[in-house]
């Protein structure tokens, strides 16, 4: 399985040097009603992912790679909107090169069985990602972003082998 994220760097999203996360600003029970880049910052850390490229000034993101090897990206959106400073939400995606065996098909039976991602496919692009996305309205801990990016990263292997059209682990046992 390619582990890719392309299609992000072509674009110019990818801007800083690679480092390790550190979680020294993490606090689990903290409620937040919107992030900023220190907090995307913070839930990396908090699972010792190492950072791969981060926003600059203005720019609230983060691409990291979990211990598998699986790079992800965390964006900050509805960003410093009604007067609530920083972003109201995070879009949670991982993205690959787009396998062969990829069809319509596969994608909506990916989305019917993997309900907890969004499944999607750009054809033209050759992209294959997974989307989980979190609106912080009202106040979530930071725990529970954590727990967000962890149900994501935990579901990709299986919604990869299943829209590729490759049986997944639980099918293969």
């Amino acid at each position: 399985m390619i582990r890719a994220f392309s299609a992000l760097a072509a674009a110019g999203f990818l801007t800083a040097a690679a480092a390790p996360a550190v979680a020294q600003d993490f606090v689990a029970e903290r409620l937040v009603k919107s992030v900023t880049q220190d907090d995307l910052l913070a839930v990396v850390g908090s699972l010792g992912h190492q950072v791969l490229e981060q926003g600059t000034e203005g720019d609230v993101y983060v691409v990291a790679q979990d211990p598998d090897q699986t790079n992800y990206f965390m964006f900050g959106t509805a960003c410093d909107l009604s007067d609530v400073p920083g972003c109201q939400g995070i879009m949670m995606q991982v993205r690959y090169d787009l396998p062969p065996g990829t069809t319509f098909e596969t994608l909506a039976k990916t989305n019917m069985d993997q309900a907890a991602l969004n499944t999607w496919a750009d054809f033209e692009d050759k992209t294959l990602g997974f989307t989980r996305y979190q609106v912080l309205d009202d106040g979530v801990t930071m725990a529970n972003i954590r727990e967000n990016l962890n149900v994501l990263l935990a579901l990709v292997p299986d919604a990869y082998a299943m829209a590729s059209g490759e049986p997944s682990a639980a099918e293969a046992q």
